[in-house]
């Protein structure tokens, strides 16, 4: 399927009608050449490794995040899931990808950054959704799925968030049920001004004092 231009809020508006009856999900990133990887199948050294040595690398990091995030944890006895959904919201790398079910967060964090290129929006229609409780252990799928964590944090909730999951984290999702939202590098910082106006901005998905600072600072200065 060909690329879709967004060059105005009307374009998205457009491309968000001619799904209305289907449940989609969206995925925004800076550059339009980002590929749809979970961030711990980017790394040189992860690529070169068996899958199962890769399993056990990601095991042993969400291990020492649980050991180390404790104290911060209101329930340090979180399932896995709810674990692996938290430490990819604070940067771990995971065989998570964030998406949204709101296209206008999508295109906040496609047109957030400064960037000389093109940004792109990811729309994708999935209907395999996995049920957590009967599927306990993460990394026992054998098919990527769609998965919506409990609300533990509030930047999941701002953010109306849930996850893929990617049984090999190293192989892009490629799939006839996506479509590619191109934002020209000439519409990005009008995309971001016009989404502040409807509510979307990083003190909104972002609701605490970081987002807050990093708000007010891209609204009192001169940063893009």
């Amino acid at each position: 399927m060909d690329d879709k231009k967004i060059d105005s809020f009307g374009a998205l508006h457009d491309a968000v009608q001619e799904h209305d009856k289907q449940v989609m999900i969206y995925r925004g990133v800076k550059d339009a050449t980002y590929k749809l990887v979970p961030k711990v199948g980017r790394y040189k050294r992860f690529k070169e490794i068996p899958i199962e040595a890769l399993e056990k690398e990601e095991k042993t990091m969400l291990r020492l995040f649980r050991e180390r995030a404790w104290s911060t944890l209101s329930d340090a006895k979180r399932s896995n899931w709810e674990l692996l959904a938290l430490a990819q919201h604070h940067g771990l790398p995971t065989r998570l990808l964030d998406w949204s079910r709101n296209p206008l967060v999508a295109a906040y964090f496609a047109v957030e950054e400064d960037h000389s290129g093109d940004s792109l929006i990811y729309a994708l229609h999935h209907k395999a959704f996995i049920n957590i409780d009967k599927n306990p252990d993460p990394f026992k799928l054998t098919r990527i799925s769609k998965f919506i964590p409990n609300h533990i944090t509030p930047r999941i909730t701002a953010q109306v968030g849930l996850f893929t999951i990617h049984p090999d984290p190293r192989k892009p999702l490629e799939t006839k049920e996506i479509q590619r939202w191109v934002i020209p590098n000439s519409f990005r910082k009008k995309m971001k001004r016009i989404l502040y106006k409807y509510g979307v901005h990083r003190a909104s998905l972002f609701p605490d004092l970081d987002g807050l600072s990093k708000h007010i600072g891209w609204l009192r200065t001169d940063e893009y």
